[in-house]
């Protein structure tokens, strides 16, 4: 048996963050449609507070197949260590055989951002110019990225708990960027007027306060993934249009809509797959003073559509090594 295996920067030269952005916007299309086999995935709780391994995997007509394990570790930022490890599998689709081995750890993050990058795509107002990021960890860098690909910001104010973190991400992160990075004082200094904000944090209770957002924000929710993680309150969930990877998933790990709807303030009827609004079969902004909540849990037809195409390109190029099992 033959692998290619490609690395984080294998990768990053593979996919641009525009060509992952068309890739999962795909791969919501179709999973919007049924058209992807994908069962929930399994999480497994580390022996460190806090950790778990997610075990997930897809198919699709024209995407693929591939199988994931990532593992989230909040703990490790303390120990100078990625918070995200994990390995990407992808098969033949018709014969099942494995055909590369990808970094994991990398590719969850790029889809992550390019999701959101999707999302405000489809949902932010065109003149959007304002960014806000929560959070400056590997996640906000691609966070940042798919944001600033997909509109022409002017500044992004970027907040966290460690203002030194913040100070140095903004300086590492300026020249990958069009938009001028700012560290903010507060997450409500972040966001307080900001036309597009993300939230890429851990956390288990809500980064900011609701009431913050001006009227016609488009949100990008990514960070928590269990039902007791809240990065976002329920202010911001009553006063916004909610769109969503897929129901059943948001149903298990969205934790911020699972509680506001037993809190009365959303129904589970209301929420929006992003995949129909892409494929033109729902509707998306209705109004410029509308804010709009996109909460990805993430899914494994992003990693699917991301690391096909990733491999495509490797196989076309010769990029990656091959090693005999």
């Amino acid at each position: 048996m033959k692998l290619r295996l490609l690395s984080a920067a294998d990768l990053r030269g593979l996919v641009t963050m525009e060509e992952a952005v068309d890739a999962v916007e795909e791969g919501f299309v179709r999973l919007a449609a049924k058209e992807v086999s994908a069962p929930t995935r399994i999480g497994v709780e580390g022996p460190a507070e806090g950790g778990v391994t997610l075990l997930m995997g897809a198919a699709a007509p024209s995407l693929g197949l591939a199988t994931k394990v990532v593992s989230v570790f909040p703990d490790n930022a303390r120990r100078g260590l990625p918070v995200i490890h994990g390995l990407v599998l992808v098969l033949d689709p018709l014969s099942g055989e494995p055909r590369a081995l990808v970094d994991g750890s990398f590719l969850t993050a790029w889809r992550t951002g390019a999701a959101s990058g999707a999302a405000t795509r489809l949902l932010a107002r065109p003149d959007a110019r304002v960014g806000a990021l929560i959070g400056c960890g590997r996640q906000a860098e691609t966070q940042l990225l798919a944001i600033d690909t997909v509109r022409q910001l002017e500044v992004v104010r970027v907040f966290a708990r460690d203002p030194e973190r913040v100070r140095a991400f903004c300086e590492q992160q300026q020249d990958a960027v069009r938009a001028r990075l700012q560290p903010a004082d507060s997450a409500e200094a972040a966001v307080e007027g900001a036309d597009v904000v993300c939230t890429a944090t851990t956390s288990h209770s809500p980064v900011f306060d609701g009431a913050a957002l001006a009227p016609g924000v488009h949100l990008n929710g990514v960070g928590s993934f269990t039902l007791d993680m809240r990065e976002v309150d329920e202010t911001t969930v009553s006063r916004s249009r909610i769109f969503i990877d897929e129901l059943e998933a948001a149903l298990a790990e969205a934790g911020e809509l699972v509680a506001a709807e037993r809190a009365g303030v959303t129904r589970r009827e209301d929420w929006t797959p992003l995949g129909l609004v892409a494929a033109g079969r729902a509707p998306g902004r209705a109004d410029p003073q509308e804010l709009t909540f996109f909460k990805s849990v993430g899914h494994a037809v992003q990693d699917v559509a991301t690391a096909t195409r990733a491999l495509r390109a490797a196989e076309e190029r010769g990029v990656g090594r091959e090693v005999e099992l």
